[in-house]
């Protein structure tokens, strides 16, 4: 957990970094909080996934009953068209761990290239709504 913690953004992508809370920090990386590690055939971590209720976003008024997601890239390999094999691979684990379960997720409005993803994938969108930040997000089922 602590090299997913090092992980550094740029730009807009910044929302996306771990904080450096203590509290948060115990909960990184465990399976029984919902978050997971994701490593390659080599064992080379290059990502996470968070799958549950704390990968909500806050300030969002959820509609209906669904499992949420999220996946995040290791830094260094996004823009290598490696987001779509990741998150298949992740959408894939959720469907065998909540099999009778539908799966969400919320994006930013402006994060194009992972609304493209998640629609690759099998999500449409099926509303907007603002976090608690005041970002435009989409929630795609």
């Amino acid at each position: 957990m602590l090299e997913i913690q090092t992980w550094r953004y740029e730009g807009v992508m910044a929302r996306y970094m771990f904080s450096s809370d203590p509290f948060e920090q115990q909960w990184a990386c465990r399976p029984q909080s919902g978050y997971w590690q994701v490593r390659d055939r080599n064992r080379e971590l290059i990502g996470f996934a968070i799958v549950g209720a704390s990968a909500q976003t806050a300030g969002i008024n959820y509609t209906g009953d669904a499992i949420d997601m999220i996946v995040g890239l290791r830094p260094d390999l996004i823009g290598y068209y490696r987001g779509y094999t990741l998150v298949s691979d992740v959408v894939s684990h959720a469907r065998m761990l909540y099999p009778h379960k539908r799966l969400r997720v919320t994006i930013p409005s402006w994060h194009l290239s992972a609304l493209a993803v998640w629609q690759r994938a099998g999500f449409f969108p099926e509303y907007a709504a603002i976090a608690a930040d005041g970002t435009p997000m989409v929630v795609l089922l």
